[in-house]
């Protein structure tokens, strides 16, 4: 059953000290770079209550969204409760857990392969190992470790999501369950986070470094029960003491000291990064955070479809926390403030009346030496099927309503969880404009096409999709 916590609010932001005008300049500033950053929610806590949600039409923040890297930090949590449960050692190695997954002949040189070092990235495995194994014979965790060793442990940091993934083999070796089974009593449920899904490798292992679905509100949830030190409504509940392990530095990603501006460059925890001035954080690919920092006793949660995930951070870095202790707005920055969170959205293309034929034929784009190939025909109710191929996957049909969104399409992630994809196409001008969005993830489309005797052009903003200005040649089918 969903628990029923929900965080108190401030009656406004100037109640927890934080200034209205301050988060309003934020949100100027991010006007001005939206096509980079495309925010899904923001929740923001103060001493343990919401000073305000940002919800940006149609996202939510109670809708589960693809958390990309930052479920490395909860396979972090989870190997802190084997620790703390003594069927794990800080120093335990893959040669010790997973024997079953280690070359003939490896044992001596993988020995120093372990907890720490994974969760640290200073395992010293090569760049290369930083990839699955696409032959069904070969299990992931066998082919991470089938690479060599080029530097001692803990000299070199290198930032190895399946380096992540071994630890969620020698948790569920060590524990007998997945990582998201052994955390459903320990800290999904105690936190109120409804039993999430987290995607598997083909050996059954949770991916740990990737794969895991929560909303916004259960990021903000798990952030603030770490500003606790793993307190949550009075009880301990994440390990006494990992907090502080977990999120100080144990390896310099960075030369010399810390790089002014480089929020990647602070020093690197047990799958958490250091942030400037003294914040730490979770983060996941296209702009998934959980931020806490201990100075403001404050929390910031985001789902996100970030182009750029340093102009996400500078934006947060220069306007969020500043605004904190900062001058209070006033009355009218504090109504302005209210007016333009409950307008914020991304529109789906309108539709002006007028239309042309849709290009024949299939066309193709060469990206990065990978053909990809588009086509368009009418459907059934006035909807255009757009059927898009990408390199090594399935087929994609998208179905596109006119005028207003619509489920275009689910892509499956695994056997239990697929993406949603809402579309929308509209005429405006001889350009036929369409939008894809998915609640679930922070994939994005949002452009017109125009097309000629031999070429089908996008022009447009693609967030996990191909963007930008493209050129689809016509080919022979």
């Amino acid at each position: 059953m969903p628990d029923s916590f929900q965080f108190p609010c401030w009656s406004s932001p100037e109640e927890a000290r934080v200034s209205s005008a301050g988060l309003l300049r934020f949100l100027d500033a991010w006007e001005k770079i939206r096509d980079q950053v495309q925010f899904h929610s923001l929740i923001l806590l103060r001493h343990g209550k919401t000073v305000c949600r940002m919800n940006f039409a149609p996202y939510d923040d109670v809708t589960p969204h693809a958390l990309f890297s930052l479920s490395k930090s909860f396979t972090s949590a989870a190997a802190g409760f084997a620790v703390s449960e003594g069927k794990l050692r800080w120093d335990s190695s893959v040669t010790e857990v997973l024997p079953g997954e280690i070359p003939e002949g490896r044992e001596e040189e993988l020995r120093c392969v372990t907890v720490e070092t994974l969760l640290s990235m200073g395992s010293g495995l090569e760049e290369a190992s930083d990839s699955p194994s696409y032959d069904p014979g070969v299990t992931w965790a066998r082919h991470v470790l089938s690479h060599k060793l080029v530097h001692p442990p803990m000299t070199h940091f290198h930032y190895n999501t399946f380096g992540t993934y071994l630890v969620s083999c020698m948790v569920q070796q060590a524990v007998g369950e997945t990582v998201r089974d052994y955390l459903i009593p320990r800290l999904f449920s105690p936190l109120g986070i409804e039993t999430p899904e987290w995607d598997k490798s083909p050996q059954g292992v949770c991916c740990g470094g990737f794969g895991l679905h929560l909303s916004a509100d259960s990021i903000a949830r798990f952030g603030q029960c770490l500003l606790q030190k793993g307190v949550w409504q009075g009880k301990q509940v994440l390990p006494e003491g990992w907090v502080d392990l977990a999120t100080r530095e144990h390896i310099a990603n960075y030369e010399g000291r810390p790089q002014e501006g480089n929020e990647w460059a602070q020093g690197y925890g047990f799958q958490f990064w250091r942030c400037m001035d003294g914040r730490y954080r979770g983060d996941g690919a296209m702009g998934q955070a959980c931020i806490v920092d201990e100075k403001r006793d404050a929390v910031l949660a985001v789902t996100c479809a970030a182009g750029d995930m340093g102009a996400e951070f500078r934006l947060i870095r220069e306007h969020v926390f500043p605004a904190f202790d900062a001058p209070a707005g006033t009355e009218e920055e504090r109504a302005a403030l209210q007016s333009r969170i409950a307008a914020l959205r991304y529109d789906f293309p309108a539709d002006d009346g007028t239309g042309l034929p849709l290009p024949d034929g299939v066309f193709e784009l060469v990206q990065r030496g990978e053909r990809i190939r588009l086509s368009m025909r009418r459907a059934l109710l006035d909807q255009i099927e757009v059927r898009l191929q990408l390199p090594g996957r399935p087929l994609i049909r998208l179905y596109l309503p006119r005028g207003k969104a619509g489920l275009s399409a689910m892509l499956p992630v695994d056997e239990k969880t697929a993406v949603r994809l809402f579309g929308a196409y509209g005429w405006q001008e001889g350009k036929l404009r369409v939008a894809l969005r998915s609640p679930d993830s922070p994939l994005t489309l949002d452009g017109a096409f125009t097309w000629k005797e031999d070429a089908l052009v996008f022009d447009g903003v693609g967030i996990g999709v191909p963007g930008g200005h493209l050129e689809y040649k016509r080919v022979k089918a």
